[in-house]
């Protein structure tokens, strides 16, 4: 079992689909044994597009005992027709700085915001973790974002549940701030009622590292993988139904620390914590999140702090806003068809909307979007180091809006059936079509032959 990062040059010369241009790319680059965790466009130009991938190689063994066949991405299915429920997924990237949800849950007043006007709000992790505090309204779904794209995919869908049991691994690194994660469990089962009493460490350290892409998103590395796969079987095994992880992350700066709290940079730690994550739902088929141990405490001093950072100092742990996340998030279900699937159960055929940043368009999210002819909503606002605009993509189902409050309008006409462009001015006259000259033509000898037999 290995992790690595790889970038993906795909060809663009009569594109068609973006979903069937990108698994093409995969297809040929990836082979036999590589499965795609992290997987988005990251930079458009005029003939190629770079997409940067996290890529799991398996032994034929491992894929076999996780029971992992293929890639979704490689056989996508198409929404079917708008189901019952009318749900909108909000994504914030983790990784690539964005102004809302780049720091510590900041993006989840914004995503309650979208879940009042939805029947049901699904989104991860990154959106509202907030070291200790979790605020995600009752409507909101916690979904880690593999099992997210894959939903998106139409090959799982999402079983609300009233609570899971949390099993907790712990990186031996961290072994010195136990007290404090032993504290945090604690401290959700008596006063927030979570069952969450058991975890683990693992035989040892993860080996999890920070590291950059070719385009300057944080990503990063996991030397030792098949540790987690073991503690997470331990625990599943013990009757766990949702995973919890606190990793020490290493190679952070006190530069670094302080560029990400000048807003300069993505948060370092970001793209690994997605990578572990990515894996555990990927092996398991399971809810999991992940925080880091202790999150740089030695580098805190004298750093300047964004107010959408303050949450990362006030723990050490940061690990409540996982607990309270997990402590409800749905349980993926893999489903053979999107046909006849039960009626609790969300699927993508109850997706209405994605919402998205506007210049991270290239993430399965958006391209799953396309697919399936879900209208992406895309938010100038939400500024990230990123540039793969709509300008570059080219999709016809994007709505453009400035901000997530003008988003929240968008999700409230398309839940009633309104017309977008009926809220707009200048409104346009309506259009007369003609038939095309082929079938007039056809329908002009027609008539004379009718004529011609009366």
């Amino acid at each position: 079992m290995k992790l690595e990062n790889r970038t993906i040059h795909v060809p663009l010369a009569g594109q068609g689909m973006w979903l069937s241009v990108l698994s093409r790319a995969v297809a040929h680059e990836l082979g036999h044994g590589a499965y795609p965790l992290r997987l988005s466009i990251a930079e458009v130009r005029d003939r190629v597009a770079l997409a940067e991938v996290t890529v799991l190689s398996l032994s034929d063994a491992e894929a076999r005992q996780h029971a992992i066949d293929g890639a979704a991405l490689l056989a996508p299915r198409r929404k079917e027709w708008q189901a019952g429920a009318f749900a909108v997924v909000n994504v914030v990237p983790t990784g690539v700085r964005c102004e809302f949800g780049g720091y510590a849950g900041d993006a989840c007043p914004a995503t309650n915001l979208l879940a009042s006007a939805a029947d049901v709000l699904i989104t991860h992790p990154n959106a509202v973790n907030a070291s200790e505090l979790n605020e995600m309204a009752p409507g909101v779904l916690y979904v880690e974002g593999k099992t997210l794209d894959d939903f998106l995919l139409g090959h799982l869908g999402l079983l609300p549940v009233a609570g899971n049991r949390i099993g907790t691994f712990v990186d031996p690194r961290g072994l010195g701030f136990l007290d404090e994660v032993t504290s945090a469990l604690d401290a959700a089962r008596t006063a927030a009622g979570i069952d969450c009493g058991v975890f683990m460490m693992l035989r040892e350290t993860l080996g999890v590292g920070i590291g950059w892409s070719e385009t300057g998103c944080a990503v990063g590395t996991v030397a030792n993988p098949e540790v987690v796969v073991e503690a997470v079987q331990t625990l599943l095994d013990d009757g766990a139904q949702a995973i919890g992880g606190l990793s020490v992350i290493e190679g952070v700066t006190q530069e670094m620390f302080a560029r990400h709290m000048r807003g300069e940079i993505p948060n370092p730690s970001g793209g690994v914590e997605a990578i572990l994550t990515h894996m555990v739902s990927t092996l398991f088929r399971v809810p999991t999140a992940h925080a880091p141990l202790p999150y740089y405490a030695h580098l805190k001093r004298g750093v300047g702090r964004d107010p959408r950072a303050s949450a990362e100092f006030i723990s050490t742990p940061h690990y409540v806003s996982v607990l309270k996340g997990l402590a409800r998030a749905p349980r993926p279900v893999p489903l053979q068809s999107l046909t006849n699937t039960p009626a609790e159960v969300l699927t993508v055929n109850n997706v209405g909307a994605v919402v998205l940043p506007a210049s991270c368009l290239g993430g399965i999210p958006a391209l799953a979007a396309q697919f399936s002819d879900i209208p992406l909503i895309a938010v100038a606002e939400n500024r990230t180091i990123l540039d793969v605009t709509n300008a570059k993509m080219k999709m016809a189902n994007v709505i453009p809006v400035a901000s997530y409050l003008e988003a929240a309008g968008v999700v409230l006409a398309l839940r009633n059936g309104i017309s977008l462009e009926s809220l707009r001015r200048p409104i346009a006259a309506a259009r007369r079509l003609e038939l095309p000259a082929t079938a007039t033509e056809a329908r002009i000898d027609a008539e004379i032959v009718l004529a011609e037999s009366i």
